[in-house]
């Protein structure tokens, strides 16, 4: 019976150390096999200690695979640690080079175009400086985000054919400078374009983000025309 027992430790460590092993290759998992392999690692030792000398194979074959998923859980959780921390390093600098422009845009940061009580909505004329259509916005490209919007539109050529703009930011992220500008109409229909640049080695500046308001209006108000 005493031999039965000091067996069935022998069995316990290799049932256990192998899903403990067969688990450690995975990530995040291998957080449960890392559970599993230490306490199997201790029965293993103890059937080994406990086991006559002919029956010691499966204690040092359980020993063994708890050891080696130990020592793969290990690894496999410090080379996904550092895989994850770069793709979060990488997803935080995208994040905030791009998301700051639709959360600054959306909060409030265009110029109030609320109407006064005291002022007659007819009074207001459309701003004819603004030449920007639905279909003129969408033809724009922007370019790679990870590689300073190459192959996105060039600000000079927006600037020919839509004019100086409203207002025009330069800032600096990371290690290149960026420039944002706005078109911005305080018409009866509020209308607005902003659009962020990236300032290549030659100088020139590609578009990286496009943001608009209101474009769409003038379009839907002519299909309802049609209709």
């Amino acid at each position: 019976m005493k031999q039965e027992n000091q067996q069935i430790l022998g069995i316990l460590a290799i049932i256990f150390g192998t899903i403990a092993l067969l688990g450690s290759w995975i990530p995040i998992i291998n957080y449960l096999s890392l559970i599993i392999a230490v306490p199997t690692l201790i029965l293993g030792i103890i059937g080994i200690a406990l086991s006559p000398k002919k029956q010691k194979t499966l204690a040092i074959l359980g020993t063994s695979f708890a050891l080696i998923a130990i020592i793969v859980s290990v690894i496999t959780q410090f080379l996904f640690s550092n895989i994850l921390n770069d793709w979060v390093t990488k997803y935080s600098h995208t994040y905030r080079q791009e998301i700051p422009y639709f959360e600054e845009e959306q909060g409030g940061n265009l110029p109030d175009t609320s109407i006064d009580e005291y002022q007659d909505e007819d009074d207001i004329e459309e701003d004819q400086g603004f030449t920007w259509t639905q279909d003129q916005f969408d033809a724009l490209v922007e370019g790679d985000l990870s590689n300073r919007g190459q192959g996105g539109s060039n600000y000079q050529d927006i600037i020919n054919k839509h004019g100086i703009p409203d207002s025009v930011t330069d800032s600096n992220n990371g290690d290149y400078q960026t420039k944002r500008i706005s078109y911005i109409s305080l018409g009866s229909e509020s209308k607005a374009v902003i659009l962020t640049f990236a300032k290549q080695e030659n100088g020139q500046f590609l578009l990286i983000h496009k943001f608009s308001i209101g474009l769409d209006q003038e379009q839907q108000k002519n299909s309802d025309m049609t209709i």
